[in-house]
């Protein structure tokens, strides 16, 4: 009976320790998920090719999306054609490490703890990745109301707060920021009221927003002018 009684206890110490390990691997995250199959896991890490970055980005890029952690760090992701990245910088703007990986979709990015977790939107996966890019987790994201809210009001959200400082992205570009696509600067805001630069691809942003509207304008007046020109051609005849 002793005997029968030392195994259940042992059983139940091991029971207990592997549920302690899954849930401080689990990800802290606002949304509620799934977990998904392992065929699915497989597939979908080896379509995306995360890999760590230890070099800054050579040319910046707008903002699609940003968060901050407790220690200062901010993760600033970005759009570049199919390849994606994110960059973190800590609280005085300085490069620190970064992700690349593959992606046909828009992103967000959130923090947890010292870990990232990037969600995927069209796809609906929320990945799980620690410092050194190694992916520790995948689950499914559910399309419910509350998961749709948190997405808008969280997700991709402008503004963060930490301790008593404001973080904000936004256009700086007056009239052309109806054009933009993303975001240009990411700026601190302290109590006081005096804002920080720590993000800043304003004008090249501007330059790229104005040559696209230039072009778009002389495509519109090359088209108009053909169209006239047909009309009164045809009519004289």
């Amino acid at each position: 009976m002793k005997r029968k009684r030392f195994i259940m206890l042992i059983f139940a110490i091991l029971l207990f320790g592997c549920g302690t390990s899954q849930s401080a691997l689990a990800m802290d995250t606002g949304f509620s998920t799934q977990m998904m199959q392992p065929d699915e896991q497989k597939t979908f890490t080896t379509n995306i090719q995360l890999e760590k970055s230890e070099n800054a980005p050579v040319k910046k890029n707008g903002i699609v999306c940003f968060d901050v952690n407790d220690d200062g760090l901010i993760a600033v992701g970005t759009n570049d054609s199919s390849r994606k990245s994110i960059s973190v910088y800590n609280s005085f703007g300085e490069y620190q490490y970064g992700y690349n990986f593959n992606c046909n979709q828009s992103f967000g990015v959130e923090w947890d703890g010292n870990n990232l977790i990037i969600y995927f939107v069209r796809s609906d996966v929320a990945a799980l990745v620690d410092q050194s890019g190694t992916i520790l987790e995948l689950q499914k994201i559910e399309n419910t109301i509350d998961n749709n809210s948190y997405w808008n009001h969280f997700v991709f959200a402008t503004q963060r707060t930490v301790d008593n400082d404001k973080y904000i992205i936004k256009n700086d570009m007056g009239l052309f920021n109806i054009f933009a696509s993303s975001y240009s600067q990411l700026v601190v805001e302290d109590a006081q009221g005096n804002q920080t630069i720590l993000y800043d691809v304003n004008n090249a942003q501007m330059t790229k927003i104005i040559i696209i509207f230039v072009a778009s304008i002389l495509v519109f007046v090359i088209a108009v002018s053909t169209i006239v020109h047909q009309f009164l051609k045809s009519h004289k005849r």
